[in-house]
């Protein structure tokens, strides 16, 4: 019967596929294709139409069994036409299809006619996939039965591509609704405004729908529509992408005015033209930029001074009034390392903090660890960290930024979380700025430094060599002084300078000679008394360097009566300049200039070797006036109760020590030629040898009851080397068992204070026991004298000298060559090249002398 059916239909198809196309009534449609159908022909054109048919045709009857399928239709759901065949409609669709039907609405009412056109439904292949359909239905009677034909075609590409239309289209709004930045869609005829997102309204503080139907020239500020609808329409007209951000801006519902860029493009949406643009704010770029401009401003008023007071001064006001961080401020590196102190802040630090401005130690963490680390950081919640919480402080967040060596710039907030990366940013760029003009300005100090130093250099340097020519023609210490003082005096660099002494009695400085200085002012320092023993000048004295006062006013060591003497007469800052020979200080030298001034290192150096100077200088004339003077003062000191070597050992051993000469020698170093009387050589030796102030003994003579040694001594202050220093000639000495005498020679005319505060310098307990003035006892002639002492050589004289004294010229010798040579710590050969040069010297001397008097 299906096969009958099946045949039978392909004659009424085509009546079908006919009257699916006219406008005709059903009824007469019918009728007409009947008429046509009956031609053998046109019914075998029909039949193939449908078999060959793309879209798949199937014909079932009221109960929904397939009669008819063409190949299209067998393909469409895998299976082969005679597998449909007689098979129900439902096995082509999903179970959750099979009931919902049109076809099931029309069958139950067989007075309607069935007529559906494109029904989308879902189908059921083969293999159980499922695929969209899109049919159409049409009933209609053969033979007396109700037939309906199903026209169905696959819709799988266009569902797909309706579906990815769909999907682009929503995630098109999805991306506009969500986007961070503004967007704005107009028309580009009219400029209205079709569509807009969340980030525009946030923008413009409008909702959504106000903002949409808005012409795009309401956007921005009333006064600029003309400029904004050109733009528009040159953008209009040109198409394509545009950018700009030059002095943009919108205007909010509340009347702000916003900064914002641009970016817009003229395209097709719909079929309609339009101009899309994304409006991105840009305050926060804009604020950057300008406080970027700001800073540079800093920056450059910071170029123009070298002050480091008033650079820091610069940075923590643009910090409150640029950056808009009130709570600023700058700390710099104590002296000492041990603290960082404010230089700069900012009034609402101390209003912040209950009107104290911090000092940071180590025990601040957050501050110190910055500065020792070199590294900046934040704070978001001081009271979040352990450190923090403990401390009673309204400052909740900071950032801290080291300043290289110098120390560190901090703003604070008494707010949680106050600054952000921007602020950070411009907080290190300021920090970075200040850091560039401390560098630079430290940098021109230095340079303006040593300029000065240099030129205070040359004229130092001037007067040293101008007061190292007087010298050599200045015959007493006295003079020596006053040329000194003069010298200085007539400089344009200093004031006036002056000489002093420090007693040992702990009476202060005392005044021994002055240039430029007015009596008044050396009263009041004489007045001073003992308030002058702390001070630059005493110390100079008895730590034998240099001392500086770079400001005379600001210097704590100063009593104030000197102060306001210095002020009234413009002395400002003062240069110390001891002045001795080996470890005998003489005086200070103190010198004025009319400001304040860093002494640099080659000053206090040239200063140092002035002293030098003046000391050999004085110590070279007080020898020549005892070598030239017919009279002399002869001076006896009582050594006993002494720790001196000679003194203990002759105590402990029971024994005598003769002094028979002392020759000073390089490096305060002192050789002693003594001779022992009632003790053996070994126990002299070995005491030596134990004694830390003596660097070498050597026998150099053995009796039944008298030896005689040389004993070496370095760095230890004794009585024979302090008088020698001050220009005395220790002409003997012995001590016995414990007692002693040291018997020195000095001009006649001479002062003897200074050699007894000398001796007791070394031995406190040393005393004066006789002084007496006598003739010169071994007076030789001045002229010799004087030749002798141009002719050699310090080392030359020395070498003699010991030579002598050690019985090197003695038959047989009682000291040799290379013993000697070790003693001064040089070869065999130097001893002798000096001691032939020195011989020489006095030879030709001597004989061209005679010769001349012949």
């Amino acid at each position: 019967m299906s096969t009958r059916i099946n045949e039978s239909l392909f004659s009424i198809l085509p009546l079908y596929l006919t009257t699916m196309s006219e406008s005709s009534p059903p009824d007469d449609a019918t009728t007409c294709s009947l008429r046509k159908a009956k031609s053998a022909e046109e019914a075998a054109f029909f039949k193939s139409i449908v078999k060959d048919s793309l879209d798949g045709v199937i014909t079932i009857d009221e109960d929904a069994t397939i009669v008819f399928a063409n190949e299209a239709a067998a393909s469409l759901f895998g299976y082969d036409v005679d597998d449909l065949l007689g098979h129900s409609i439902r096995t082509l669709f999903p179970e959750r299809y099979r009931e919902v039907s049109d076809f099931y609405q029309y069958v139950d009412d067989p007075e309607s006619a069935v007529e559906c056109t494109s029904i989308e439904r879902i189908g059921r292949h083969r293999t159980g996939d499922e695929l969209p359909l899109s049919f159409s239905l049409r009933e209609h009677a053969y033979r007396g039965q109700r037939l309906f034909t199903v026209m169905l075609r696959d819709v799988s590409e266009q569902q797909q591509q309706q579906d990815e239309l769909e999907a682009a289209t929503e995630k098109y709004r999805t991306l506009v609704e969500t986007a961070p930045d503004a967007i704005f869609v107009a028309d580009a005829e009219t400029g209205v405004i079709q569509e807009t997102n969340r980030a525009a309204a946030e923008l413009l503080e409008r909702p959504v729908d106000e903002i949409e139907g808005m012409h795009q020239t309401e956007l921005h500020p009333s006064e600029e529509t003309e400029r904004y609808e050109r733009m528009f329409r040159g953008h209009q007209k040109r198409g394509g992408p545009f950018e700009e951000s030059q002095d943009l801006t919108v205007i909010t519902a509340n009347g702000n005015r916003v900064p914002v860029e641009i970016n817009s493009n003229v395209t097709d949406l719909n079929g309609q033209q339009v101009v899309q643009g994304i409006f991105r704010d840009i305050s926060e770029r804009k604020h950057r930029e300008d406080a970027l401009d700001a800073l540079h401003e800093t920056t450059q008023r910071m170029s123009e001074t070298a002050s480091s007071q008033t650079i820091c001064a610069h940075a923590v006001t643009t910090a409150a009034e640029v950056l808009d961080f009130p709570i600023s401020g700058i700390h710099f590196e104590s002296a000492d390392g041990e603290s960082l102190e404010p230089v700069a802040t900012t009034d609402e630090v101390a209003g912040a903090l209950g009107g104290s401005v911090p000092t940071f130690t180590p025990e601040d963490p957050f501050v110190w660890d910055a500065f020792e680390a070199g590294e900046p950081s934040v704070i978001p919640d001081l009271q979040a960290t352990e450190e923090g919480a403990a401390r009673d402080t309204p400052i909740r967040s900071s950032i801290i930024v080291p300043l290289d060596e110098h120390g560190v710039f901090i703003t604070s907030s008494e707010s949680v979380r106050e600054f952000d990366q921007i602020d950070f940013d411009l907080v290190r760029v300021l920090a970075a700025n200040t850091e560039a003009a401390l560098a630079r300005a430290e940098r021109e100090r230095a340079i303006a430094r040593q300029r000065d130093e240099l030129t205070t250099l040359n004229r130092i340097n001037a007067i040293v060599r101008d007061i190292n020519q007087a010298l050599v023609a200045s015959p007493t210490r006295e003079e020596i002084e006053r040329t000194v003082c003069e010298r200085f005096a007539a400089s344009d660099v200093y004031h006036g300078a002056l000489v002093g002494t420090l007693s040992a009695a702990e009476q202060g400085l005392s005044v021994q000679t002055a240039a430029g200085i007015d009596d008044t002012y050396l009263e009041i320092v004489a007045n001073e008394g003992i308030e002058t023993e702390s001070g630059a000048a005493a110390t100079a004295i008895r730590t034998g360097t240099v001392q500086v006062v770079e400001d005379v006013q600001t210097d704590p060591a100063f009593p104030e009566s000197i102060k306001m003497a210095a002020r009234a007469r413009n002395y400002r800052s003062a240069a110390c300049i001891p002045f001795g020979h080996g470890e005998t200080m003489y005086g200070v030298l103190v010198v004025y200039a009319a400001r304040p001034t860093v002494i640099g290192e080659r000053e206090q150096a040239v200063f140092a070797e002035l002293g030098e100077m003046i000391g050999h200088a004085i110590n070279a004339v007080e020898s020549k006036q005892l070598l030239y003077s017919e009279r002399i003062l002869e001076l006896e000191f009582l050594l006993t109760g002494t720790d001196s070597f000679f003194v203990t050992t002759s105590a402990e051993l029971e024994c005598s020590f003769t002094l028979d000469g002392v020759v000073p020698a390089p490096n305060e170093t002192y050789i002693f030629y003594v001779t022992s009387s009632g003790v053996s050589p070994e126990d002299v030796i070995e005491r030596a040898n134990a004694s830390p102030s003596i660097e070498r003994v050597r026998q150099i003579q053995s009796g039944e009851s008298d030896n005689t040694f040389e004993i070496k001594i370095q760095g230890t202050k004794t009585t024979a080397q302090a008088l020698i220093e001050r220009g005395a000639y220790v002409r003997s000495g012995t001590i016995t068992r414990g007692e002693g005498t040291l018997i020195a020679e000095v001009p006649a005319n001479t002062e003897i204070r200074p050699f007894v505060e000398a001796v007791q310098a070394v031995y406190p307990s040393a005393a004066l026991l006789a002084k007496r003035n006598r003739e010169h006892p071994h007076h030789p002639e001045p002229d010799l004298n004087h030749e002798l002492e141009e002719m050699l050589t310090a080392r030359q004289l020395e070498i003699l000298l010991s030579a002598y004294l050690a019985g090197y010229f003695d038959y047989p010798r009682a000291s040799t060559g290379a013993e000697l040579a070790e003693t001064f710590d040089i070869t065999s050969p130097t001893f002798h090249q000096h001691l032939q040069a020195a011989h020489q010297k006095v030879l030709t001397l001597l004989f061209s002398n005679r010769n001349e008097g012949d």
